[in-house]
């Protein structure tokens, strides 16, 4: 307990799924939280779940594939708190394991704008902080699909871009207190999963069920 206490976390998607059990767990470590996502009803839920915890809690309206979305996120943070500590890029959507014979290529934007852009955009705008601190932490959630290129195409490459991203950022700012870091899911229950198919996405996972989302906030 209180492993994040006095930090500061950005977590985006974070009214759902995995970004939503991240969010409980770092206000369970004593961290403050600024959740972001585009359904402020939903984020709102989680922020009362938050400030339950004792922790100091904003909600940003706000869809991060959109630059100037993530510049307000990035201000209303600063503006609450002063500093940015810990920023979890976990927002994204799934692309229906669509091949590229059979994508629209507005849908490739569309998927490439979330997983990918968004990823970059927030970086983009936190690392100015975290340099004057020398300090900070960063952690993408890519995919097993960004590592096997086993998903659609568009997700595949998204996912694999966010891994190179965050190498380059790990490799740029490497001495300076910054750690940049990805971790890449496999098959985990959320809602994002559960309109894919639970029973169809099982036949892809040796281990016979379906990773949950503590197991990857954790």
């Amino acid at each position: 307990m209180d492993r994040l206490k006095g930090k500061v976390s950005i977590v985006t998607g974070a009214n759902s799924g995995i970004g939503k059990r991240t969010a409980e767990i770092f206000a369970d470590e004593g961290s403050d939280l600024v959740l972001v996502a585009r359904r402020l009803d939903k984020l709102k839920e989680v922020e009362a779940e938050c400030a339950a915890k004792g922790v100091k809690v904003i909600s940003v309206s706000a869809d991060v594939s959109i630059y100037e979305d993530c510049q307000k996120v990035v201000k209303e943070a600063i503006d609450a708190f002063g500093k940015i500590d810990v920023l979890v890029n976990n927002a994204g959507i799934a692309d229906k394991h669509r091949p590229i014979t059979r994508i629209e290529n507005d849908w490739w934007d569309h998927v490439i704008q979330v997983d990918q852009y968004s990823v970059y955009y927030m970086m983009k705008e936190v690392l100015p902080y975290m340099e004057k601190a020398h300090s900070g932490s960063i952690v993408n959630i890519s995919s097993i699909g960004g590592v096997g290129c086993n998903a659609g195409i568009s997700y595949s490459a998204a996912k694999a871009a966010v891994i190179a991203m965050t190498k380059n950022v790990a490799i740029q700012f490497a001495g300076t207190g910054i750690r940049c870091n990805a971790i890449a899911p496999g098959f985990i229950a959320t809602d994002m999963t559960e309109k894919q198919g639970e029973n169809k996405l099982l036949a892809f996972v040796p281990l016979g069920r379906m990773g949950q989302p503590e197991e990857i906030a954790q």
